[in-house]
């Protein structure tokens, strides 16, 4: 053991003793948090092929109220009748359509099976598969890892993350541990264990906490309650969940990418102007890095203020539509909540750059080998 890690560079032992901590600090407290979900009210979603679908006046019913029905073939060829709600009617649902159907048991009528969806499992296994084929083609093996690395987040994310929330856990907490190792293993895995990984690591973190820190306290000053439907929804639930830690622990989750990125490029940009086993000459590099990021930073400022307004686009049409005040709409709770985000962000991109630019440049000092940094012999 002791051989193999004489024969690592300075940086890759580094970055592998940061990886260690992490995993020992964090991995126990998985296991401690893990949540065991409460399957009592869970039905079963199973897949039917329609037939026989009609509608009534969907266009004048609420989501909560059947406007339609249909005949469902279930995989071992028994029928029974699905309920349609206004969703399948917008979804264009008609015969001979895959779809997957929920069963629930009624104590009056058995079992009772609604539409949940079209069934798309093999045309989303088909694009994952093409889209895996141009990452492999284009970007090659570190391509392949990294979305390795997203699979295997995103398992980790449904299953401890959103699991821990649902179970009654601290939002917060759930999300900052599961920020910690995701990025953790993202990085390192996809982009390897070194000083430049460890760099973009450490300033992607410092984003990431202020953000949290910036969103925190403007959620609390401005008071903010659910963000949306689905929010407003579990407060019908038996969870005692404060909605507005849910929504920024929703940003963190959205941010880790972004600030991600930036920490990367600005890693490798200060990289690129340094030598092996070579003092960097910080004069001239810290101009040359600073010009680069704050160009990327920009460009992250409009990306995450579109994506964030983009993504609540219905809610801004919906208010259009009702000729509602700018001013009352810019107050409501998912405007607020979406600025909030959006703010906190920017917080967390403009610490981001900086951040990240000083870690490459305090560890483009370590040299690559022990023998460079014992000097030569006389």
């Amino acid at each position: 053991m002791k051989t193999v890690v004489t024969h690592l560079d300075y940086g890759t032992r580094l970055a592998t003793a940061v990886v260690l901590v992490v995993a020992v600090a964090l991995v126990p407290l998985v296991i401690a948090l893990w949540p065991h979900p409460d399957k009592s009210m869970a039905g079963t979603y199973t897949s039917a092929v329609l037939s026989d679908v009609t509608y009534s006046d969907c266009d004048n019913v609420t989501d909560d109220v059947p406007c339609g029905e249909a005949t469902g073939t279930l995989d071992d060829d028994k029928q029974v009748e699905v309920m349609l709600f206004r969703d399948a009617w917008l979804s264009h649902v008609t015969d001979s359509d895959r779809a997957i159907v929920y069963a629930s048991e009624s104590p009056d009528s058995g079992t009772v099976y609604t539409f949940h969806s079209h069934d798309r499992g093999i045309k989303l296994i088909a694009s994952t598969f093409i889209i895996i084929a141009l990452v492999l083609l284009v970007v090659r093996g570190k391509g392949i890892r990294a979305i390795a690395s997203l699979l295997a987040s995103a398992i980790f994310i449904w299953a401890f993350l959103i699991g821990g929330i649902a179970a009654g856990g601290s939002p917060l907490l759930y999300t900052t541990i599961s920020i910690i190792l995701v990025l953790t293993g993202v990085l390192f895995f996809t982009h390897g264990l070194t000083t430049k990984t460890l760099a973009a690591w450490g300033g992607t973190m410092c984003g990431a906490a202020t953000a949290m820190a910036a969103g925190t306290l403007l959620s609390t000053w401005l008071r903010l309650g659910p963000a949306d439907e689905s929010a407003s929804a579990l407060t019908y639930t038996n969870l005692n969940i404060d909605l507005s830690t849910l929504s920024l622990s929703a940003l963190l989750i959205a941010l880790i990418g972004i600030l991600n990125d930036i920490a990367a490029a600005q890693a490798a940009t200060v990289f690129s102007h340094t030598a092996p086993d070579t003092r960097p000459q910080w004069k001239v590099i810290v101009p040359t890095a600073l010009s680069v990021g704050r160009d990327h930073s920009a460009s992250a400022i409009y990306t995450i203020s579109f994506s964030v307004v983009g993504a609540g686009l219905a809610a801004f049409v919906l208010a259009h539509t009702y000729n509602q005040p700018l001013s009352a709409f810019l107050q409501t709770d998912t405007v607020s909540t979406t600025l909030t985000q959006m703010l906190a962000g920017v917080i967390g991109i403009i610490i981001t750059m900086p951040a990240t630019t000083v870690f490459a440049l305090l560890l483009s000092r370590i040299p690559s080998t022990a023998s460079s940094s014992r000097g030569p012999k006389h």
